[in-house]
Parts: structure tokens; C-alpha cells; sequence
């Protein structure tokens, strides 16, 4: 959904992206540069930058979690894409207002919307409050499931398990509807963040052009690793006390107790002032899912 707010000029200058190694920032950052935007990279102490410095970025290191000492990380920065999760924020919006950081496009995560008792969605909802009690032209995506590439959290485990098992277990039956977003999609609505004044101090749910079932969803998936799988239906209280046993005792498990209940819930969004205010334009989950079974196969 989109809330109500001003209007002003999207900055020029430097551009700071927090989360700078992970996933979203791997298909943005490069954008941004072929844009014509210098970039400066905010990354952790000790990681490994190598990769962003080839390509021309900033470095600069910071512990977004230490408030102290982060106007260093985005002195000059005209405008910051922040990447590291909306938790971090109400620590960075001090720093972020001190060195004038006017504008910035901020991705949380459509898990606001959990009903289940959650710290990690309550700290969500918390840093978008701090945003709103700020003085910055912010702007809010709320992005779905993200997947896209060998490198997503999410749906190349999938793929990577029916390419090996012709069986898929569907914790709950597979009815909830999901919502999967592209990350270049999710890319394409951080850069029209950063550039539309209409955009500022608003927000969006960002996923793809329309709702799937979860079982549906599977097969979509197994069909673009050109595999006939079938679906398990499981209930999910067994299958959520496995995944909390597996937390007690420290084992793997595929999906956490929280993951595990939130199958209950409706993934889908309105993306509807997206599509109109960032000209928001998603592709097709079946393409989507193609391209990145097509690159799992060929790795």
C-alpha cells in the first residue's frame, strides 16, 4: 500500500548503499555505476571488498549496529539505498540527518504484515515508525519473497532440491498464496525511488504481477528444471515442531518454526501504487523462474 506524503527534488551526488555485498546490492550497485552515480559502499568491518573496489566503488566500513561514528560511513552521501534491514534504521537516522542525507530509499520486507508475534517483524515496523519521525525524504519498499540468480536465499533451494528429489513435501497443502519479486524487478523500483519526487516519504509492497499458490509456485519451479515431481501435502503442526526441535537442538532444518506458521498466512500484495508511482513493471514468475533454473543447471 502507498501512504500519503510530500513532494521533493531527487538528490544529484554520491549515493551510499548499506548492505553493499549482499544479493539486492550485487544487481544494483552495478546500475547505479552504469547510471553515472559514484557509489560508496558500506560494508562491515573484515568483509572481503575486493569485488565492489573493481568495480570502482567507495569503500567504507561500518558497524551499522554502533550508531557511534557512522557520519564517517556516509559523510558527502547525497542519498542512501539502504540494503542491511530496516532494524538497523532508527540507529542510522541521527547520523543520516547530521550529514544531510535528504533522501534515501529504505527495503524492509512485507513481513510487517505477520499477525504471529514476531521481534524480527516488530523491529521492522519500528524502523519504519523512526523514518516516518524523521526528517528524510524516505521511501519504503516492502518487497516479497526475492529471487533471481544462483545467489537468492530462497527459491534456488528449491530448485536445487528437485534437480535431486522427484518429491516436494507442502507443509499446510500449499493453498497460501505467494508473491515473488525479481531482484531486478526489486532494483528497477529502488532506482525510480531514488529518482521520482512523487515517491518521497511514501511506501510500497513490491512482488510480482500476481499471486500463486505455493503449489503452484513448485511447479512452476520443477517444470524449469525439467522435472516431473510430486507434491506431499503435510500438515503443519508436525512439521513446525520438527522445525522447533531442530532449533532446540541445534540441527539443520530447511525453514524455521516462524517460516513454518507464517505458511498459514497470505504472501500476496497490492502492487498497485507501485505500478503507478514507480511505473513498476514485474515480470511473470514462469519467466523469472526459467531464467534462473537455466543458471542453476548450467553451474
Amino acid at each position: 500500500m502507498s501512504e500519503s506524503g510530500g513532494s521533493v527534488p531527487a538528490p544529484a551526488g554520491p549515493v551510499a548503499v548499506t548492505g553493499a555485498l549482499g544479493f539486492v546490492a550485487a544487481h544494483l550497485v552495478p546500475r547505479l555505476l552504469a547510471g553515472g552515480s559514484r557509489v560508496i559502499g558500506v560494508a562491515r568491518p573484515g568483509r572481503d571488498t575486493t569485488a565492489l573496489e573493481r568495480l570502482g566503488v567507495e569503500v567504507r566500513r561500518a558497524q551499522l549496529s554502533v550508531p557511534d561514528g557512522l557520519e564517517r560511513a556516509f559523510a558527502g552521501a547525497a542519498s542512501v539505498v539502504h540494503l542491511a534491514g530496516m532494524a538497523l534504521v532508527p540507529g542510522m537516522i541521527p547520523a543520516l540527518e547530521r550529514c544531510e542525507v535528504r533522501r534515501g530509499v529504505f527495503v524492509g520486507s512485507t513481513g510487517i504484515y505477520t499477525r504471529l508475534v514476531s521481534p524480527g517483524a516488530e523491529a521492522k515496523r519500528i524502523g519504519e515508525s523512526r523514518l516516518r519521525d524523521s526528517g528524510i525524504a524516505y521511501v519504503i519498499l516492502r518487497p516479497s519473497m526475492i529471487y533471481g540468480t544462483p545467489r537468492d536465499r530462497n527459491l534456488v533451494r528449491l530448485l536445487r532440491w528437485v534437480r535431486r528429489v522427484p518429491l516436494v513435501p507442502l507443509p499446510g497443502g500449499g493453498s497460501t498464496l505467494q508473491q515473488p519479486v525479481h531482484v531486478e524487478d526489486l532494483c528497477s523500483a529502488i532506482l525510480a525511488g531514488l529518482e521520482r519526487p512523487l515517491a518521497a516519504r511514501r511506501a510500497y509492497d513490491v512482488g510480482g504481477p500476481e499471486a500463486l499458490s505455493l503449489a503452484t509456485l513448485m511447479r512452476h519451479s520443477a517444470r524449469a528444471m525439467g522435472r516431473a515431481v510430486w507434491l506431499l501435502p503435510l500438515p503443519l503442526a508436525p512439521v513446525h515442531a520438527a522445525a522447533r526441535a531442530a532449533r532446540t537442538l541445534r540441527l539443520p532444518f530447511p525453514v524455521s518454526p516462524e517460516q513454518v506458521l507464517r505458511l498459514r498466512e497470505s504472501k500476496a500484495v497490492d502492487i498497485t501504487a507501485a505500478r503507478a508511482d514507480l511505473e513498476f513493471d514485474p515480470r511473470p514468475f514462469e519467466e523469472g523462474i526459467e531464467a534462473e533454473a537455466r543458471a542453476v543447471l548450467a553451474g
